[in-house]
């Protein structure tokens, strides 16, 4: 199993948090460096202006306090500025400086060598726009792969905590096939030995042994993750109107109180689907089922419409159930959603859409509460199975 996401977070803080602080010591440094670069061309500017004024004054005019002069001026066109020196720049020695020519008509006067507080840099540095931008695109850029890497965790845990169930799912599908599989035995030896049955309910008989039987290859398929392999003749048996005459036998027989009807208007004897009936079995049983806990105690009925359209087979089931609550109708088809069930999973609906979906079809819900439901399949026509028949 993977880590938790919080385990995940912990581990990889520290590493994110190293990469912060580089990231904003380079910004740091890169913001000192634009810093020291404009406060010497403040400088050079300053001195490209009034060089004339600086060379005369030094030379010719031997004025004491041109330095002081100088000093303050510059101070006001950069903050920065420490001290300065004009008559002996060099002996004058500090960190952060820049040494300026000073030329009297184009002809070389001397040099001024200016001193920059490292204090003030540093501080001016903090409160520039390019340290400001930076560590806001720094933020960025780590909370933008923060949150990536996240997600892809996020999403491989997701991924691995799906395979682990989808494995217990089919060791549990194994396991409750091979189970049922010994009173599936003694129901099919009990069926052969039952001369005093009908013949009617011999046949409800072996149609539910056969409907088990068919659960228990289903379940086993599932738990082995195979394709179940369908030849010609299990193909015919794909036929959505027998399936759905032979499913209500059974419930009629059980629910003998319910009127169940199921009205064809197709063209056609058979109605081929691309859906094994096994699995048309399991939607059919889920809505039938849905509809059978909402119908009233008295004139309980569900009523089945068999339908053709150009692309589709329309099969419409109708309860005059209590029905569905509007503000519940548009989740019923999540996975997990389950209303009004103290027991129930979520997974009828939902699987019956999911596997619609699979085959190009669809399922459409409508209700109204206090009058009923009505469940619309949609199953794609099944062509080559068509011209089969045909």
């Amino acid at each position: 199993m993977s880590k938790t996401t919080s385990q995940i977070l912990k581990n990889r803080a520290l590493l994110w948090l190293g990469i912060l602080c580089g990231m904003s010591l380079l910004v740091g440094a890169l913001s000192f460096a634009y810093e020291v670069h404009s406060a010497k061309t403040s400088v050079e500017r300053y001195v490209g202006i009034w060089e004339d004024d600086i060379a005369r004054a030094k030379i010719f005019q031997g004025d004491p306090s041109l330095q002081n002069k100088i000093l303050k001026q510059l101070k006001e066109v950069h903050a920065a500025v420490g001290t300065t020196e004009v008559q002996n720049p060099e002996q004058l020695q500090c960190a952060f400086s820049t040494d300026v020519p000073i030329t009297y008509n184009s002809l070389p006067s001397g040099s001024m060598r200016v001193c920059f507080s490292a204090l003030d840099l540093v501080l001016r540095s903090f409160l520039s726009p390019v340290f400001m931008v930076g560590i806001l695109l720094s933020f960025f850029f780590i909370g933008f792969v923060v949150r990536r890497e996240f997600l892809t965790r996020l999403h491989e845990q997701k991924l691995e905590a799906e395979l682990a169930l989808n494995k217990e799912i089919a060791s549990i599908s194994r396991q409750v096939a091979h189970d049922i599989r010994g009173p599936l035995m003694a129901l099919t030896t009990l069926s052969r030995l039952s001369h005093e049955m009908s013949s009617e309910k011999k046949e409800l008989l072996n149609l539910a042994v056969s409907r088990i039987g068919g659960i228990a290859e289903d379940l086993l398929n599932k738990g082995k993750k195979q394709e179940k392999t369908t030849t010609t003749e299990e193909r015919k048996a794909d036929d959505l109107s027998l399936v759905t005459e032979t499913l209500l036998k059974e419930y009629r027989f059980s629910h003998p109180d319910v009127t169940f009807t199921l009205h064809k208007h197709i063209k056609s004897s058979e109605v081929p689907i691309a859906l094994e009936a096994i699995k048309v079995q399991r939607i059919l049983s889920n809505l039938l089922n849905n509809s059978l806990e909402a119908l009233p105690a008295a004139e309980a009925a569900i009523n089945l419409t068999l339908l053709e359209r150009d692309e589709h087979w329309l099969l419409q089931i109708m309860d005059n159930g209590s029905g569905i609550p509007e503000d519940v109708l548009p989740k019923l088809m999540q996975e997990g959603f389950t209303h009004g069930k103290e027991n129930g999973h979520g997974l009828g609906l939902y699987d019956a859409k999911k596997t619609l979906e699979s085959i190009g079809g669809e399922l459409q819900l409508r209700s109204r509460w206090g009058v009923g439901t009505q469940v619309v399949l949609l199953f794609p026509k099944n062509r080559e199975a068509e011209a089969q028949i045909s």
